[in-house]
């Protein structure tokens, strides 16, 4: 048994299809298969189903824990090891929402080659859901997640904003200054996909006022949704954090009172390293949290 295959297994088994646990790992499909495939045979075990879609076996419920953790002790011991190096060095795996534009948390992760070239970033996009699965199942160790209430009190927390929802609209809308939820019904809504903070702040807002939080139109990138805005395709609902384009104004709603916050969010257990050094990096880059 070798450590890439265990490696491939929980990749598998944590994005769902081969395809995508192969662009994850920066291999070749045919790769991931046959070391599977090897691990399989040599213990005794199929770990998947095969057929429409895949799903892990009795067998492999049981082992990919087990897996996990031994990956984790092998992370530990190469994090361990690098304390006593002049450099840091580890991996990170790092979630974000889908489309980020933050420019500290660009600046931090574009730079990190740079300044940390001991640490290995893999970067995965993802709704809320899948995010903060991701940090409890030890599948991502830091992630940029967005949210309407409150987080999980499991986890290490740090919020970069706490916005109240904009209308992004042409000027001849006629929304007014501070347009209701209502008002802004009256023109086809632009919005983001359900499960992330702006999306839940919007349907739980309609849900105050006794509202039906319709939506004409759903993008997963806030760009798309200005530029549908732009074209007279409707109104594009989001955060004030968003630069207007010049032909756009922003207003925010008078009646949308729960709000779309964002938060760096890693698990309590002792971080290696190089997740200490990237999650302080970014929580000083972005927004303090208060």
């Amino acid at each position: 048994m070798e450590v890439h295959q265990l490696r491939y297994f929980a990749a598998i088994a944590a994005e769902g299809s081969f395809t995508a646990a192969a662009s994850r790992l920066h291999v070749s499909q045919s790769g991931v298969s046959t070391q599977l495939a090897k691990l399989e045979r040599e213990l005794g075990q199929r770990l998947f189903t095969r057929g429409r879609t895949l799903g892990l076996t009795p067998a492999g419920q049981a082992i990919l824990p087990l897996a996990r953790e031994a990956l984790a002790g092998l992370d530990a011991i190469v994090c361990t090891a690098a304390e006593f190096a002049d450099a840091v060095r580890g991996p990170v795996r790092l979630g974000t929402i889908p489309g980020c534009t933050i420019p500290g948390f660009l600046d931090v992760v574009a730079s990190l080659r740079r300044t940390d070239p001991g640490i290995t970033l893999h970067v995965h996009e993802g709704n809320a859901t899948e995010l903060q699965h991701g940090i409890l199942e030890r599948t991502l160790d830091i992630a940029l997640v967005g949210y309407a209430g409150m987080l999980r009190t499991d986890f290490v927390q740090h919020l970069v904003s706490d916005e109240q929802l904009h209308v992004f609209a042409a000027p001849d809308s006629a929304l007014g200054p501070r347009p209701r939820l209502a008002d802004v019904q009256r023109h086809p809504v632009l919005c983001l996909p359900s499960s992330g903070g702006i999306r839940d702040a919007y349907d739980q807002s309609c849900a105050r006022v006794g509202l039906e939080a319709r939506i004409d139109i759903e993008a997963s990138s806030p760009l798309t949704l200005l530029g549908l805005a732009e074209r007279g395709g409707g109104v594009a609902v989001l955060p004030s954090v968003i630069a207007a384009p010049r032909n756009l104004t922003a207003a925010p709603i008078e009646d949308a009172h729960v709000h779309a916050r964002l938060s760096l969010i890693s698990h309590h257990e002792q971080p290696s390293p190089a997740v200490r050094v990237v999650f302080d990096r970014l929580t000083k880059a972005v927004a303090p949290s208060r």
